[in-house]
């Protein structure tokens, strides 16, 4: 699972020395339990709510642009609802696509920060975010050219689900990593985040509209 899951690939330390950034040997531990974190140096919570706010305006702005692309006329009759469901679901994948291959240029542009957080990573030179990016690149891309949207909801269920269900995936970021980790990575973690339930509800209510009027309009 853990080749086609880029969140899988984050093991995070929870301890670290004196200079942040920089890990003693028992960095490596995969650790669970918020316990073990040292409080004094954890993240600052009024920086990550910032990062979450600022996360909430960039969906704000990413859902009104489509919308608003959506709603322009075409030489296709299309249902708005289904047009805007295909194009949310299909750009969501590729921004999801974006968020990773950031997460790729942070990673590998500073392994001797980022080393001591995702070790796999780094070593591996991001294979598991290179292949996320690669699949969701080429299933929004699939969707914006037409494509069935089933193909688009089975792996953004999957996607889902993992995540969810995976204790080393987006329980480990809620247990540990908000609170421990680099803020750029947090950030980008909370990016994933948007563009994966985006694409997932959406790609979902477009199956569910396939039987509307224009529904494979793009």
């Amino acid at each position: 699972m853990k080749i086609f899951l880029a969140e899988p690939f984050f093991f995070l330390s929870e301890t670290r020395d004196d200079h942040r950034g920089r890990a003693t040997s028992a960095s490596y531990v995969r650790a669970t339990s918020r316990s073990h974190i040292d409080p004094t140096m954890a993240n600052d919570g009024g920086i990550v709510l910032a990062l979450l706010l600022l996360i909430a305006a960039l969906c704000a702005v990413f859902y009104s642009s489509i919308a608003l692309y959506a709603s322009a006329p075409t030489k296709e009759p299309a249902s708005f609802p289904a047009r805007l469901a295909r194009l949310l679901s299909g750009w969501a994948n590729v921004g999801n696509a974006v968020t990773h291959g950031l997460l790729i240029v942070v990673l590998l542009t500073d392994k001797g920060r980022y080393g001591a957080y995702f070790p796999d990573e780094v070593n591996s030179y991001a294979a598991g975010p290179v292949c996320l990016g690669l699949i969701n690149g080429l299933i929004g891309f699939f969707s914006l050219r037409g494509g069935s949207l089933k193909v688009s909801l089975g792996w953004n269920t999957f996607v889902a689900l993992a995540g969810s269900l995976v204790p080393m995936v987006w329980p480990k970021f809620i247990d540990v990593g908000m609170t421990t980790w680099p803020y750029v990575t947090v950030f980008l973690w909370f990016a994933i985040y948007a563009f994966e339930s985006t694409a997932f509800f959406f790609s979902a209510a477009g199956v569910a509209l396939k039987d509307a009027p224009g529904a494979k309009a793009k």
